[in-house]
C-alpha cells in the first residue's frame, strides 16, 4: 500500500463525522481518484452500515455500486487529535478514506486492518504530532503486511 504525503492530514476543526467524510471524499475527488458522486456514496455507506471499525478508527468508503466511480486507488488519512463523535458513543481519532476497484478495495481494507491490529503501530499513529510524522509512521510500517 502506498501512502501519498499530500493526502495525510491532522485537523481539529471538524464538527461531526459528516464533515470528516466530506473532507476525505473531497480530497479523493481533488486528487483525481474518484468522480464527485463517490462522496455521496461514502455518506450512504456510513448511513447504511457504518465505518467505525475499532477503537478510535473509522474507514469511510463508498458503496459497492460506487466502485465504478473510482478512477484509481487512493487513501486519504486524517488524524483528529481531539476526536469526533462517530457512532454509539465511540470517538474517532484516525479516519482513512479509501477508494479502489473491486480487487484493490478488498486489498486496501485488509492492509489497513493489519496495520491497525498491530498495537505498537496503532500507538505510533495515535501519538504522531505532525503530518510528516504521521506519514512516516504509515510508510515505515505499511510494507511489512
Amino acid at each position: 500500500m502506498k501512502f501519498d504525503r499530500k493526502l495525510v492530514f491532522i485537523r481539529n476543526d471538524f464538527l461531526n463525522k459528516t464533515e470528516v467524510i466530506e473532507f476525505l471524499g473531497g480530497q479523493l475527488v481533488q486528487t483525481g481518484a474518484v468522480q464527485p458522486d463517490y462522496v455521496q456514496a461514502m455518506h450512504k455507506r456510513e448511513q447504511d452500515i457504518g465505518t467505525y471499525i475499532t477503537e478510535g478508527v473509522a474507514i469511510p468508503h463508498g458503496t459497492e455500486a460506487s466502485r465504478r466511480l473510482v478512477k484509481k486507488a487512493a487513501i486519504v488519512v486524517v488524524k483528529i487529535p481531539r476526536g469526533i463523535e462517530w457512532s454509539d458513543g465511540n470517538k474517532v481519532y484516525l479516519a482513512f478514506g479509501i477508494a479502489g476497484s473491486e480487487e484493490e478495495h478488498v486489498g486496501l481494507l485488509g492492509e489497513l486492518a493489519a496495520i491497525l491490529m498491530d498495537a505498537d503501530q496503532k500507538q505510533q499513529l495515535m501519538a504522531a504530532e505532525s503530518e510528516d510524522e504521521l506519514f512516516t509512521c504509515l510508510t515505515n510500517n505499511s510494507g511489512k503486511y
